[in-house]
């Protein structure tokens, strides 16, 4: 048995535990996530379900235009979509009609589509409309940081599961190239880069919710409004099997929540931030909005260092590891291994970064305790 079957077979005890509790009333707190597993199925539909169908049109209109490109360098096209797009918002369904190799294919849904893709498509667009207006600035050094560290997880992760090293610097090379234009935007001009992220974000939502409304049409009429589509079962078949690790993933988190809760707070001590800031990493593990929610009660330090984490780090053990253990469970060890060096890494670079500012991003004098 391998550490990957361990790690299904302690989701799968969560999952029971938290039926059970769930049967008893919530009596213990494990119930209510476990509902919220199942819960989930409706937002994965919204968001999975449109984007899985359209998979085989959009790879006719993209596969044209990015194999030539990156073929000149070695890159897989899988690792343009991924870069761009999460793994459940339709990197892995465009990484399977579009990749040449299914190396690079596992390769890039595992990890970029769980670190860059996410960011790009879902992080920056959602944060923009949940946290304050002041606080934008801060959220783009995060952000900034968090994007420099995911390299470094996606290659620690690569090489876990076994891939070829040359392979993964490869479909690397374009990664680091757009996270670099992206960090030097949101340097340089981080107003308009948070315009073009909602932007991009919205169009993503508009093409999902349009192939999930054409399929529809097609599943219940008969009539193609857009032909060659991936038929709904297929889809609805790979939301439903996210859900059941998602019943067992979400009091996972809980209970995990509750053990770290104490070393954690002696933690952000050390980190020299405040109990808000602690919440909020120990929420960004299963999902970073409820630590969103609560940015504004962060100190200056805290926020960055959430920011930072949550690129990567946020949906190590929610939905990117219901999604990873649903669709290919001998990738999931590596999975959370990657993700959680690029977000721990991406902690050391923010504190590094603000080594000499207060909890409230101010400059420590020499000689004055921080």
């Amino acid at each position: 048995m391998g550490i990957n079957d361990i790690i299904v077979i302690i989701v799968v005890f969560f999952l029971i535990l938290g039926a059970i509790d769930h049967m008893l009333g919530n009596k213990y707190g494990y119930g209510e996530p476990f509902m919220d597993g199942f819960m989930a199925m409706g937002r994965l539909t919204l968001a999975m379900v449109g984007i899985i169908s359209l998979a085989p049109v959009l790879a006719n209109v993209l596969t044209p235009i990015i194999v030539p490109i990156y073929s000149l360098i070695g890159a897989d096209p899988a690792s343009f979509v991924n870069s761009l797009l999460a793994l459940d918002m339709g990197g892995y369904a465009l990484a399977r009609e579009m990749s040449l190799t299914p190396n690079a294919e596992l390769f890039s849904w595992v990890f970029l589509g769980t670190m860059l893709g996410p960011t790009i498509v879902f992080t920056i667009p959602v944060a923009l409309g949940i946290i304050k207006k002041e606080d934008h600035s801060v959220f783009a050094k995060g952000i900034l940081i968090g994007i420099i560290t995911i390299p470094i997880g996606c290659f620690v992760g690569g090489a876990i599961g076994g891939f070829n090293l040359v392979m993964i610097l490869q479909n690397l090379f374009p990664a680091v190239i757009l996270s670099m234009f992206i960090a030097i935007g949101l340097w340089k001009i981080p107003h308009q880069m948070i315009k073009g992220f909602k932007v991009f974000g919205e169009v993503i939502k508009i093409i999902a919710i349009t192939g999930l409304t054409a399929i529809a049409i097609e599943t219940m009429t008969g009539f193609a409004v857009i032909p060659n589509m991936t038929p709904v079962n297929e889809g609805f078949q790979i939301v439903g099997t996210i859900a059941l690790f998602l019943a067992g993933a979400f009091p996972m988190v809980t209970f995990l929540q509750r053990v770290l809760k104490k070393p954690l707070g002696k933690l952000g001590h050390f980190l020299r931030v405040n109990e808000t800031s602690i919440a909020g990493l120990i929420s960004s593990f299963a999902h970073h909005i409820p630590m969103f929610m609560i940015f504004k009660n962060m100190d200056e330090r805290g926020k960055v260092v959430n920011v930072a984490f949550a690129v990567s780090g946020a949906f190590v053990f929610g939905g990117h590891l219901g999604f990873v253990a649903g669709i290919e469970k001998e990738m999931v060890f590596a999975m959370i291994i990657g993700k959680l060096t690029g977000g721990f890494t991406a902690i050391l670079l923010a504190l590094f970064f603000m080594r000499n500012q207060n909890g409230q991003g101010q400059a420590v004098k020499k000689g004055e305790t921080p």
